[in-house]
């Protein structure tokens, strides 16, 4: 007896559980009974809306950086245009006097060291086996 009454409880439960899914119809005929139904006539009408919303987004420290530092305007006193940048000609004269300076200091120190080498192989017995004495000449 103790055996029959689990078989028959789980045979109430199977059964209750199979008995209403048979009854309940499926997606497909619950979607041909819906288009079988006549439309809706509940019509809606637009409203014109009775209030606005503005959003503006506040970007902190904006005002710091809407321009940039560059294109601020220059402070304190700035000379007249006059047509030309006398900064620049001044530049211009200042590299022409450097680059003078320079090979005027090249030429000397290639002087230098030809004398150099010519007062080395003099002192030489042998110069003429030495490499550098032979092609400084």
């Amino acid at each position: 007896m103790k055996t029959q009454v689990p078989r028959l409880v789980c045979l109430l439960v199977a059964g209750g559980i199979a008995a209403p899914s048979a009854q309940q119809p499926t997606s497909v005929e619950r979607v041909r009974a819906a288009l079988e139904k006549p439309p809706s006539h509940l019509a809606l009408a637009n409203r014109r809306p009775d209030f606005t919303v503005h959003i503006e987004e506040r970007h902190l420290l904006q005002e710091i950086f809407d321009t940039p530092p560059w294109a601020t305007p220059p402070v304190g006193w700035q000379p007249p245009a006059i047509g030309f940048d006398l900064l620049s000609v001044v530049r211009y004269l200042g590299k022409s006097a450097a680059d003078a300076k320079r090979a005027h200091d090249v030429r000397l120190a290639r002087e230098d060291v030809q004398g150099a080498i010519a007062d080395y192989c003099a002192a030489q017995p042998n110069a003429a086996a030495i490499q550098i004495c032979s092609t400084s000449r």
